[in-house]
């Protein structure tokens, strides 16, 4: 009997052999259309990323205003609490509804008091039903995977303070950046506890790592613990981890081989990323590679697009513990023809 997408899919995440290399993509970059539904009967998984709990933050609330200059459109978030309020800028208007932060919330050392308080105010319920809506709705199409978002220190570096302050901060405070980051990391213990007890059996930190940003000694000593913490927890009752790692992977290679993690989503091989698909397979041979097909490709010919995945199964084989994911977007006029290139190719000659 053939395998359906969604088993398919939590096989290879479970390291167990597949009748082919499983192709997936998050849901909502797939448009809804005869292209989408011709993909989803050959096979292609929608990923459905949920929270496994809710927040709720009684004592902060968040004012929005809007304003444009010559060129673009902003918004200020001014987040309120009772030890002081801080800002952000998002510059709108974006590719696919994006925006850019511009302004961090963090641009002075009396901000952190306010930016800890925050996470102190924070209180998570569970949020199970996510899971089972969702479940539902996919039901063999898709699969639900528990989604957390960044581990602290890159909660830190791309949503609070952005590069130039993170190095900064770093160094010059280390006190409050220090402190920021072990109250942020305790929080995310109760998230971890509650994420543990739902009924999701896969989980996925949304970390966006890549190497330049982060280096390694600084991954070692404050990214890799998270992970190893939540995967120990996890792992306690039969379920699995991964991280999003879609960055330069070279200088890291290393240390993710040593983390917990169970698997790496969204790796990106080259051209876009610096490790290629072979050497990862060999410095992570225990580890599930759920990559995110190289984002150039897609703007290159039909020919082209075989060859290179071709190369990919070439690379991964014998094929298993591997996965092709599809986890940014794809301009219109090209996935509706690289979509049903790779699906073709992924079917009749990635098997295992």
């Amino acid at each position: 009997m053939a395998m359906t997408p969604r088993d398919r899919v939590f096989a290879a995440l479970s390291g167990e052999r597949v009748d082919h290399i499983p192709l997936t993509i998050y849901e909502g970059l797939l448009p809804r259309g005869e292209v989408e539904r011709r993909l989803r009967e050959e096979g292609t998984c929608l990923v459905c990323r949920t929270p496994m709990y809710g927040v709720s933050s009684p004592n902060v609330s968040t004012d929005t205003s809007t304003y444009s200059d010559e060129r673009f459109s902003y918004q200020r978030e001014t987040i309120k609490t009772p030890v002081g309020e801080v800002s952000q800028v998002r510059r709108l208007g974006g590719g696919y509804g994006s925006s850019l932060l511009c302004e961090f919330a963090i641009k002075r050392p009396e901000d952190y008091k306010v930016i800890e308080f925050t996470w102190r105010d924070q209180q998570y319920e569970p949020a199970y039903d996510n899971f089972h809506s969702n479940a539902r709705r996919l039901g063999a199409d898709g699969v639900v995977i528990g989604n957390l978002g960044y581990t602290p220190l890159q909660h830190m570096l791309i949503l609070y303070m952005g590069p130039e302050r993170f190095a900064c901060d770093m160094v010059d405070y280390p006190e409050l950046f220090l402190g920021l980051y072990e109250r942020m990391a305790e929080r995310h213990r109760e998230q971890y506890e509650i994420s543990a007890e739902s009924p999701a059996e896969f989980f996925i930190y949304g970390d966006n790592v890549t190497a330049e940003m982060v280096g390694a000694e600084r991954f070692e000593q404050y990214v890799a613990p998270r992970y190893n913490e939540l995967a120990d927890i996890l792992h306690a009752k039969g379920k699995k981890l991964g991280s999003h790692l879609d960055g330069k992977m070279v200088a890291l290679k290393q240390q993710v081989a040593r983390t917990k993690l169970d698997f790496i989503e969204a790796f990106a091989p080259f051209p876009d990323g610096d490790l290629p698909l072979g050497d990862a397979r060999a410095a992570w041979p225990e580890k599930v590679i759920w990559c995110n097909y190289p984002s150039a490709m897609h703007l290159c010919t039909n020919g082209q697009i075989e060859q290179n995945t071709r190369e990919m199964i070439r690379d991964m084989a014998p094929g298993d513990r591997f996965l092709v994911g599809v986890t940014e977007n794809i301009p219109e006029e090209h996935w509706q023809r690289s979509l049903p290139v790779i699906s073709r190719i992924l079917r009749e000659e990635g098997r295992n």
